[in-house]
């Protein structure tokens, strides 16, 4: 089983995108990073530890930051699956269509690694 918190688990990804290389790697920028992937249409939900697997933010931290992305209007609660909460971005609200744009433009600007450190 991997380890939500290992910043290297496979499935963590949400350390190394243009969200968190600009605003760094604060849990709540990591969770944002981690919906903004999922684009299909419906979006699908997802729940607090599979947000953490994707994240690498641990599942009482998803908890405890969810509950200020839902008071931002960024991050809204959806039907339970089988008795859990889940969650995914409030695609009607003016700040996820600003962080979307401003994702999408950084991921067009990401700079080229620095190989020479």
């Amino acid at each position: 089983m991997a380890d939500s918190t290992d910043p290297d688990d496979s499935e963590a990804f949400a350390s190394d995108v243009p969200l968190t290389d600009v605003f760094g790697s604060h849990p709540k920028t990591k969770l944002i990073a981690a919906l903004l992937t999922e684009t299909a249409d419906p979006v699908t939900p997802f729940t607090v530890n599979e947000i953490s697997r994707i994240s690498g933010v641990d599942p009482e931290m998803v908890e405890e930051h969810v509950e200020d992305l839902l008071a931002y209007g960024i991050v809204v609660e959806t039907d339970d699956l089988d008795g859990e909460d889940t969650y995914q971005l409030d695609e009607e609200s003016d700040a996820v269509d600003d962080i979307r744009r401003l994702y999408d433009d950084l991921s067009g600007e990401r700079p080229a690694s620095n190989t020479s450190e």
